[in-house]
């Protein structure tokens, strides 16, 4: 899907709610200084990267499974650091990295907690993951959103008590949650804009007839709303929850 809409007026600044937006909030929330070195994983065409190296000082490095949009990325900025790669087995050493950055990602994996271990073993001490994602308002509809034929962040969404414990398993501390749900609506309203509809979005990117009324039923549901995550390697100060009041 991320492939097929890269060049979509509203990608611009990322493929995701937000974009580099909310971006700077996950920065701020993380309060990773100029000079921090972060990897963005899922980087797609590398805008969160770039953005981190030429507005922020930041030295960031992306890794993402598509070649074509990394090749998109490079197309654009040859210097850009972007390389292909697997989530679940990153090319990098032990204690790397300051932050870890996962944007709209950790949804579309297969395998959730080794893409987390991952995080974990190539961020240094006291390191920040940030993840920002889809959620379901109303966990109790979150089945139908796991039928959905169609690969999308949509059929990832998380329970929210549940994805955190699953990072606390493998070693972090809770340090702020935040719902963004505004930035989801926002985003849905820039592909209506640009595609004539939401109908016409799902079924230009492989959804069938039969899918769009599952789909949105599975929406009304499950009422997704959007995230932003900050959890500390295990062993820092005492984290608090920075949770917004979700609607």
């Amino acid at each position: 899907m991320f492939e097929q809409i890269s060049n979509a007026p509203f990608t611009a600044t990322g493929i995701r709610p937000g974009g580099l937006d909310l971006t700077q909030q996950a920065l701020a929330s993380s309060k990773l200084p100029a000079g921090s070195r972060i990897l963005d994983v899922g980087c797609g065409m590398g805008t969160t990267v770039e953005y981190l190296l030429y507005e922020h000082v930041i030295q960031a490095v992306g890794i993402d499974s598509s070649s074509m949009l990394v090749a998109q990325g490079k197309l654009r900025d040859a210097a850009l650091p972007l390389i292909r790669g697997d989530a679940g087995a990153l090319p990098f050493s032990d204690a790397s990295f300051d932050g870890v950055l996962l944007e709209c990602t950790l949804s579309l994996v297969r395998d959730r907690e080794r893409v987390l271990k991952e995080c974990h073993r190539v961020l240094k001490p006291l390191g920040r993951l940030i993840v920002t994602d889809l959620y379901a308002r109303n966990p109790e509809a979150i089945g139908a959103l796991r039928k959905l034929s169609l690969q999308s962040c949509l059929k990832g969404a998380f329970k929210k008590n549940e994805f955190i414990h699953e990072c606390s398993v493998v070693g972090f501390e809770l340090w702020c949650f935040e719902d963004h749900s505004e930035t989801l609506r926002d985003f849905a309203a820039q592909i209506v804009w640009s595609y004539g509809s939401l109908d016409r979005f799902w079924t230009e990117t492989g959804a069938s007839s039969a899918d769009l009324g599952w789909i949105r039923c599975a929406i009304r549901e499950a009422r997704p709303g959007y995230y932003l995550y900050v959890g500390s390697k295990a062993g820092s100060v005492t984290a608090t929850d920075g949770t917004r009041g979700e609607k």
